[in-house]
């Protein structure tokens, strides 16, 4: 069920009635907290100052000529986002009206958000495998699991990635070594050259651990010197494109997203052996990115889309990132953003669905993403400034589902007006 709840400040208001329904107007207002909710999500809103309010009492339907919050918050039940706003400004004007399925959505030409903290949990899982029908069953089935087809907007990715990866393997003969490993690795248009990681390896490194593409994946092996193959410790699957590439020397950075971690030992071990396996730890450690994103890219998710830059605007510029993840414990990464720059269409954030023609981050002064092993389970933006073009939230809105929907009473807002 949608609510608005307000206590209103105003110096005079009117009252009219017509074949429009009744309405009420008030040249200027004041709520020190409007609060509402819309099925799983609550927003609100204290310090509010508005410019030429209209308000209707047939349903939730608000217009002002112009509004100001001194802080402002959306969430929802369950934990999955939580958006705090110190100061909101809409100086052309903002529209709350009752949705589809008894939602709300607020409409502005232009807004600026000051002091913005977003945080998203997940966890963040991987889609499930469809179970094939035997009538219908491929000739060449997609793997459900790859990711990278839906991050094309890294082609454009350039910068550089410096991180020390740290292996601990129990090999026979050997016994338990802790191999580390320096590598700087250059991103040019999206992809960076394995082949030079792979001589890069310092001379005892290289001697246990072999990078190499086979069998449309990329892997790290290790190795005994002189005796035996390699045998897997990570492996990337690899498209047909990125395939291509990797045999020249380079993938794309997006397919390391389709990572597979190995045990280590041979593919006829015992089930009780790959228990145990050779591969003891895997981390990657002081991690140093700088990359910047350039060309105008496209990126499918939540339902929606988010297209990166423009014609004018690179995507993102300045990403700097720091920290460490490994393959079994939390892990973190934190950074900065100089500017992101976006169009976004239909993006889902739990019960939420956010568009706007443009919105613009500037200044990212956090940004931390929390792992469970190499799984991410939140991430957290700290935005200095955000400008929004034909901004449009709808707030309450229902997931999909072959249910229909029980009727819900229609919305009412609840006011409280003090004449002044």
């Amino acid at each position: 069920m949608a609510k608005v709840e307000a206590d209103l400040d105003v110096q005079r208001f009117s009252y009219e009635g017509g074949d429009g329904g009744t309405r009420l107007t008030f040249p200027r207002a004041h709520a020190k907290k409007l609060e509402g909710r819309a099925g799983v999500t609550t927003y609100g809103a204290t310090d509010c100052s508005f410019e030429g309010l209209e308000g209707r009492f047939s349903s939730v339907r608000w217009k002002a000529e112009a509004a100001s919050a001194g802080s402002a918050w959306l969430k929802d039940d369950s934990g999955r986002f939580d958006i705090a706003i110190e100061r909101a400004e809409f100086p052309h004007g903002l529209s709350l009206t009752g949705g589809v399925e008894h939602s709300v959505e607020l409409v502005s030409p232009h807004v600026t958000f000051s002091e913005v903290r977003l945080k998203v949990s997940g966890p963040f899982e991987r889609a499930k495998p469809p179970e094939p029908t035997p009538a219908k069953r491929p000739s060449s089935p997609v793997n459900p699991f790859q990711r990278q087809e839906h991050l094309r907007f890294l082609d454009s990715l350039s910068g550089r990635i410096y991180l020390t990866i740290k292996v601990q393997l129990d090999l026979p003969v050997v016994g338990v070594r802790t191999l580390d490993q320096q590598l700087k690795v250059p991103i040019q248009e999206g992809s960076l050259d394995y082949r030079a990681l792979d001589e890069g390896l310092d001379w005892l490194e290289g001697t246990f651990l072999d990078i190499k593409h086979q069998d449309q994946r990329l892997k790290v092996q290790w190795k005994v010197p002189i005796v035996g193959g390699g045998h897997d410790l990570i492996t990337w699957a690899l498209d047909n494109e990125a395939s291509t590439l990797a045999s020249f020397g380079r993938v794309p950075v997006r397919s390391l997203a389709d990572y597979r971690i190995g045990s280590g030992q041979k593919s006829s071990s015992s089930s009780s052996d790959k228990r145990s396996g050779v591969l003891r730890s895997f981390a990657l450690e002081a991690i140093d990115i700088a990359i910047s994103l350039l060309a105008p890219r496209h990126l499918a998710v939540g339902g929606g889309t988010i297209m990166f830059g423009g014609d004018d605007q690179p995507g993102m510029v300045d990403l700097k990132v720091q920290g460490a993840i490994r393959d079994r414990g939390p892990g973190k990464i934190t950074g900065t953003v100089g500017s992101i720059d976006t169009t976004i269409k239909d993006l889902r954030l739990g019960g939420s669905m956010l568009s706007a023609d443009r919105l613009h981050f500037d200044g990212i002064e956090t940004l931390e993403v929390a792992f469970d092993g190499f799984s991410p389970v939140s991430v957290t933006l700290v935005v200095a400034r955000v400008t929004a073009t034909n901004l449009a939230i709808r707030i309450g809105e229902k997931a999909t589902s072959e249910e229909p929907a029980p009727p819900l009473p229609p919305a009412q807002p609840t006011l409280r007006i003090r004449r002044l």
